[in-house]
Parts: C-alpha cells; sequence; structure tokens
C-alpha cells in the first residue's frame, strides 16, 4: 500500500512539470569582439541562455541574428546576484527598423544604414528567483519587439568602466530536444562554475547522502557486497544526494530575492530525485537473495525517468539501469 502511495506521488508531481520551463544553454565559441565575429544566435526565436565574462572596461562582445518579418527581438541582459556591484553593462540593440534612441560610445561598431537602441542597465533592488535551475539574477536590461522587416540583427554588451560576468536570455520558444534536456544537470554544474560557487560546497549534499547512506545501510546490515547491491544502493543515494543538491540551492537563491510564486516547481525538482531514490534503494537485497524480474524491471523504469527528472547527475540513473541487469551474487 505504501509503495503505491509513492507511485502515486510520483505521477502527481510529474503532472505538476510544466513540458517547458526555460532557457537552454548556449555556448559562445571563439571570440566576437566585432561584428566581423559576432556570434551567430542559431534559430533565434528559441529561447537560449548564455553565460558570459567582459574581461577588461571598454571591450564590448557582439552577437547575430536573422529574423523573419513578424518574428520577435527578446533579450534579456542579466547578472549573477554575487557579481561586483560597479559592475553594470549596457546592451546595445541594431539592425533594420530599430528606433534609434541613446547615444553609444564611440567604441561601438554599428553596421551601415541600421537603426542603433541603447538599453542602459537598472540595478533592481532585489534579484529575481529562477525556479527552473533554481538559482537567482539581477534582471538589469530588456528589449522586446516584432521585427517590421527581415534581415541580420546585431546586439552588443558593454561596460565602459568596469569588467565582469554576465548572462543573456534571448528568445522566446520555450523548447527542448531531448539531448538538451537530459544534460541539464551538467549544464547546471557549468552555471555554478560560472557563478563562482565551488564545486565542493555544490556537491556537499551528495557527499553527505553517500556517507551516511552506506553507514545506515552497513550498520543495518541491508546490504550485502554484490555488484547489485552496490550499484543499486549507490544510484539511490545520488538520486537523494541531487534532490538535497536542488533544495541546498533553493534556500540559498531564495534568501534575499524577490517573492516568486513559482518556488514550488523547485519542491517538485526537490521531491521527485528523492522519491525516485527512495523507490531504488528499496531495491537493494540483504544478503545474496535471487533478484527477482520484476524488481530488475522497477529498476530500469526508475533509472530511465531518473535521466528525464535531473536524478543523480545522469550518473544514478546509468547504475539504476546496470543494476537491473546485474547478477545478484557476488
Amino acid at each position: 500500500m505504501r509503495i503505491r502511495r509513492i507511485h502515486a506521488l510520483l505521477l502527481l508531481l510529474l503532472a505538476l512539470v510544466p513540458p517547458v520551463l526555460a532557457h537552454t544553454p548556449l555556448e559562445m565559441e571563439g571570440e566576437n569582439h566585432s561584428l566581423e565575429t559576432a556570434m551567430e544566435i542559431p534559430n533565434p526565436t528559441k529561447s537560449w541562455t548564455l553565460y558570459e565574462e567582459l574581461h577588461e572596461a571598454g571591450e564590448a562582445e557582439y552577437f547575430e541574428l536573422h529574423l523573419e518579418p513578424g518574428e520577435r527581438l527578446r533579450i534579456s541582459l542579466y547578472l549573477p546576484r554575487n557579481e561586483d556591484p560597479g559592475f553594470s553593462p549596457n546592451l546595445v540593440v541594431m539592425g533594420p527598423g530599430i528606433a534609434s534612441m541613446g547615444e553609444v560610445p564611440g567604441f561601438i561598431e554599428v553596421p551601415e544604414g541600421a537603426g542603433v537602441a541603447l538599453v542602459e542597465s537598472e540595478h533592481p533592488e532585489r534579484p529575481e528567483y529562477e525556479p527552473f535551475t533554481p538559482t537567482s539574477y539581477y534582471y538589469i536590461a530588456d528589449y522586446d519587439m516584432e521585427v517590421p522587416i527581415g534581415g541580420h540583427y546585431y546586439f552588443a554588451v558593454y561596460d565602459s568602466d568596469d569588467e565582469g560576468r554576465y548572462g543573456l536570455a534571448i528568445g522566446y520558444k520555450e523548447e527542448f530536444t531531448l539531448v538538451e534536456w537530459v544534460k541539464i544537470p551538467l549544464d547546471v554544474i557549468g552555471i555554478r562554475l560560472w557563478e563562482g560557487q565551488p564545486l565542493l560546497l555544490y556537491f556537499a549534499p551528495v557527499l553527505l547522502a553517500l556517507m551516511a547512506g552506506y553507514g545506515l545501510l552497513f550498520w543495518r546490515s541491508c546490504i550485502g557486497l554484490s555488484a547489485f547491491n552496490l550499484a543499486s544502493a549507490t544510484a539511490g543515494l545520488l538520486y537523494v544526494g541531487s534532490g538535497m543538491v536542488i533544495l541546498m540551492e533553493m534556500a540559498m537563491s531564495l534568501y534575499g530575492a524577490a517573492y516568486d510564486s513559482l518556488a514550488f516547481l523547485t519542491v517538485v525538482f526537490v521531491l521527485l530525485p528523492v522519491l525516485l531514490g527512495y523507490g531504488v534503494l528499496r531495491k537493494v537485497h540483504r544478503g545474496q537473495v535471487a533478484i527477482s524480474t520484476r524488481d530488475r524491471i522497477v529498476l530500469v523504469a526508475l533509472g530511465m525517468l531518473g535521466l528525464f527528472v535531473w536524478a543523480g547527475f545522469l550518473v544514478g540513473p546509468v547504475l539504476a539501469v546496470l543494476a537491473g541487469i546485474l547478477p545478484s551474487g557476488e
């Protein structure tokens, strides 16, 4: 009866997760310090995010998009919450049909005949919570318009007086490929490094879950040293640890941030890996007993589900699937 209730709760939580939630990380390749070397944004109506850095004052980075008439040019510029408060980059949008406003510095390159809009940054009092990762950022500049003319559009990010890290959210159609969705846990590690968070802090809940979990299992003699048990126990503990990581990141990100009712989505992302981990750990067997076919099927299913709810940093799901096919004896 307890297992059925857990299964029902899992299905309910999965139903609460929207099919699309946030931007897809996009990596920049090479230098983009001029119009000629501007980074081209693929599929520019798709929701992308970039995590970048200006390395010196007076430096600008350029980006290029090709839009059709009637498509939206949407760009948001943001900063990590722990960035130097003196760093306040501006956004320059350039292209056909752009209503010119503001005066840009002389070192900013402008395409011939293009309209130029300067969007000066404004630093809000509190960072904005983002439930998907989770994290919180200061959104300092935004540009959104429906382009009247198809063609090449450019935008640049610069700061005349300082250097620092900045992020860009581009586009408005929130969609993921299967690979993009599954690799989100790896992308988040890169985001934490960009934010300046020590990896030891980020993975601390996972290490604690592994140490405490193995200690409890061995103390209660709930685990024999078979390949099956080691794989399934490690998978389950990684699942639980990944849920604890999300909980820790949620607590740190909400502290001092503007209230957002979508924080309940983060709670869902905490509960899903923890409940899946509990399900995996229940398949750990005492001694050298035979493992039923049903248990093996359940482990494989829990491994596949783990991939889609970002449980266990990809390693956990792989181990859960392996446990479903490994022999149960020594």
